[in-house]
This record gives C-alpha cells, structure tokens and sequence, in this order.
C-alpha cells in the first residue's frame, strides 16, 4: 500500500508541474501574440497610458507617443527661433534709425545751403510713422508664431 501511495503522490506532483508548465506556456505565447504597434518614433503607449519607446529615435511624432525629452527640445528650438526674430528686428530698427537721423542731418545740411529751414517737427513726424510701421510688423510676426504653436497638439506623456 505505501507504494501506491508514493506513486498517486509522484504523479499528483508530475499533474502539477504539468498544470504550472501549460499556464506559463500559455502566458508567454499571448505575450507574444499580443506585441504593441510603434510609431514611427519606435514608441507605444501601454493599457496605462505610459510611453514606452522601444529604439533610440528622432522627434518625428509631435502630438504621439514619442521620447522623452522631444517636447522640451521643441519648445528650446522655438524660443530659439523667436529670439532670433526679436535680433533680426532690433536690428533692423536700429538701421532705420541711423538712416531716418542721416536723412535728417542730410535735410538739415541742405536746408542750411538754401537758407530754408526745414522743419524738425516734420522730419521727426516721420520718423515716428515709420517706427509704428515697423513695430506693428514685429508684432504681427510674434503673434502669428504664438498662435502657431497654440495650434500645434502637444503630448501628455511623461
């Protein structure tokens, strides 16, 4: 009788780790079947909501699952990029600047030969003008940019 026992133990046993192996087999296959779709950034985002990318890649997919890091890098490129606008400008009003007061010394110069005066009130109204002009070119151009960026999706992955 004790043999038979020790044989309904052992296959009591053997039927277990059989249970055991089938279920982990069966886990790993649905595993496997079940493999994320990636973007073209290499990444997939979990039933969680957590991005995970699976390749070292690019910032290709603004507003998608994509790697850590791309949405500071965009936002440094555009702060970038509108400081240099702000330079080109500034600079660009400076230049005008130097030739409104060239024209002026130049009128004024004239002026003098022909016994004329030219009026200084003139002159600087018109220097004024052109300074609205340009300022409100500047600033439909940093709008345009801000609305730009309001339009683009951003991602709230971490």
């Amino acid at each position: 009788m004790s043999n038979s026992l020790v044989r309904l133990r052992a296959l009591t046993v053997i039927g277990f780790l059989g249970l055991v192996a089938c279920v982990m087999a069966a886990s790993t296959a649905t595993t496997r079947g079940e493999e994320p779709k990636t973007n073209a950034c290499g990444c997939f985002q979990t039933t969680a909501g957590e991005c995970i990318c699976t390749r070292k890649s690019k910032c290709d997919c603004p507003g998608e699952c994509e790697p850590k890091g791309c949405d500071e890098k965009r936002q440094k490129e555009l702060e970038k990029e509108i400081k240099e606008e702000t330079r080109k400008a500034e600079a660009a009003e400076k230049k005008r600047q130097q030739e409104a007061a060239e024209k002026q010394r130049k009128a004024e110069a004239q002026a003098a030969e022909d016994g004329d005066q030219v009026s200084v009130n003139d002159t600087e109204a018109r220097a004024q003008e052109e300074d609205r002009s340009s300022e409100s070119k500047v600033k439909g151009k940093e709008k345009d940019r801000k609305n730009k960026k309001a339009e683009r999706p951003r991602s709230d992955a971490p």
